[in-house]
């Protein structure tokens, strides 16, 4: 058998949020095994990978501005095969973008990336590829890790494209995600973050039913010192859910809950499933059953007859809510969803008014709920440089924790910190 003596150098560029990440940490993984090697993007690789989003149209935009900026780079010569996968080509049909951008390679939907390793290797190699071992190459820091536990959307909300682009929910089972737990605890995670597009929606096709709280009690028997819970479903946050959270001693008292409104009849024409009194009492529930919990969320202003009214109740169950994070979107019209044939749009200016509205009334609360922090001891997961984390911030989407003085830290370390004052969305801290 011919072997390749090299391997063929390649960056990823990799677009979008963590569910996108951990594909490409596989695809990255995998590709280690057939012949190629991760570098830095313009490092003098022959091949470049772009991993896409295509939710709404600003990620539409982002992806086709890389493909075009990916495109001229191969025209120059700098690189030899281009190749684009994930959501943009399941999104928009691969015959269509082929004709549209003749001078991508290869495309894949997100049902084909795990061929990406078999089908660059017929583009790239003239004769086949001994596989050799080689290191796992994680995306993230080590000392944290995202864990997908499943695939697709069954939801259906009525703004939302990803069951289109994701397709039907899918789980996985418990214990292909307790090998993938241990291995990155293998390569330091102290950390396990578990996402989705739902995560509360997992083992509803295995077992007839959503069961995450038989999952999270399988992971809480790991030694890893915290677990943290992304993309909750506000109806599946069960008696069952909140038990197992409470018995479960590494799941951090923080849960990111999509709410996207809380006006009802915005709640209803998005297809959510619930009513917002749901949601009050809800975040009452949850916050009486959970000591110290810090709740995220993302909203979406501008959904089709929204009024400055809706806006005005959307402050007032944040103020009283008190959520420690909060992300604003404005509301993206897309053409193959059901909202975009409800009447009733609002116009760009009047939703970029609202969410400064709203951030400007979260903002005011988050300095509350820091001044309540102030004196308090916290543990913190170091990050490096000058900054880190408690148990109510996740990585990346919420504030830090800005260390004072870092002499004799280690990234991926757990401290005893006092909260001294806040400092915009962050908080400054001392070491005990």
């Amino acid at each position: 058998m011919t072997t390749v003596k090299d391997h063929v150098a390649y960056s990823l560029v990799s677009l979008g949020c963590a569910r996108t990440l951990v594909d490409s940490e596989k695809m990255v993984d995998a590709l280690g095994h057939g012949g190629f090697r991760l570098v830095e993007e313009g490092s003098g690789e022959s091949v470049t990978i772009l991993n896409t989003c295509s939710f709404i149209a600003s990620a539409v935009e982002e992806t086709e501005n890389n493909i075009q900026h990916l495109i001229k780079r191969k025209k120059e010569g700098v690189l030899k095969h281009l190749v684009v996968v994930g959501c943009y080509p399941s999104r928009f049909g691969k015959d269509s973008l082929e004709k549209q951008f003749p001078e991508v390679d290869l495309w894949l939907t997100t049902k084909e990336e795990s061929t990406l390793q078999a089908t660059l290797s017929k583009l790239v190699f003239a004769t086949k590829y001994q596989p050799k071992p080689h290191p796992y190459i994680k995306l993230t820091p080590s000392h944290y890790s995202y864990l997908k536990i499943s695939e697709g959307c069954d939801n259906w909300c009525s703004f939302c494209t990803i069951p289109k682009i994701r397709g039907q929910h899918r789980s996985k089972p418990i214990a292909k995600i307790v090998e993938e737990a241990t291995r990155q605890m293998t390569f330091g995670a102290k950390e396990l973050i578990l996402i989705a597009e739902d995560t509360t929606a997992w083992g509803e096709d295995l077992f007839g039913k959503p069961s995450l709280p038989l999952l999270l009690k399988e992971l809480g028997k790991l030694p890893v010192p915290w677990i943290r819970l992304m993309y909750v479903f506000p109806p599946r946050v069960d008696a069952s859910f909140i038990q197992v959270m409470k018995d479960t001693k590494a799941i951090c008292a923080y849960l990111d809950m999509p709410v996207q409104h809380v006006n009802t009849t915005l709640l209803k024409n998005m297809n959510r499933g619930h009513t917002g009194e749901y949601l009050k009492d809800l975040v009452k529930r949850l916050k009486q059953e959970v000591p110290n919990l810090a709740l995220r969320t993302s909203l979406i202003l501008g959904f089709p007859g929204e009024t400055e009214s809706d806006v005005d109740e959307l402050i007032a169950f944040l103020t009283e809510a008190e959520f420690a994070h909060v992300g604003c979107f404005a509301y993206s019209w897309e053409k193959e969803t059901r909202s975009a044939r409800l009447p009733n749009r609002v116009d760009d200016k009047t939703i970029q008014a609202r969410i400064k509205r709203v951030m400007e009334a979260q903002f005011g609360i988050q300095q509350k709920i820091h001044e309540r922090l102030e004196g308090t001891t916290q543990t913190m997961l170091y990050e490096g440089n000058g900054t880190g984390r408690s148990f109510h911030q996740a990585p990346d989407v919420d504030g830090k924790l800005l260390v004072d003085n870092t002499v004799g830290l280690t990234a991926g370390e757990f401290y005893s910190v006092r909260i001294d004052g806040s400092q915009g969305y962050d908080l400054k801290v001392s070491l005990i």
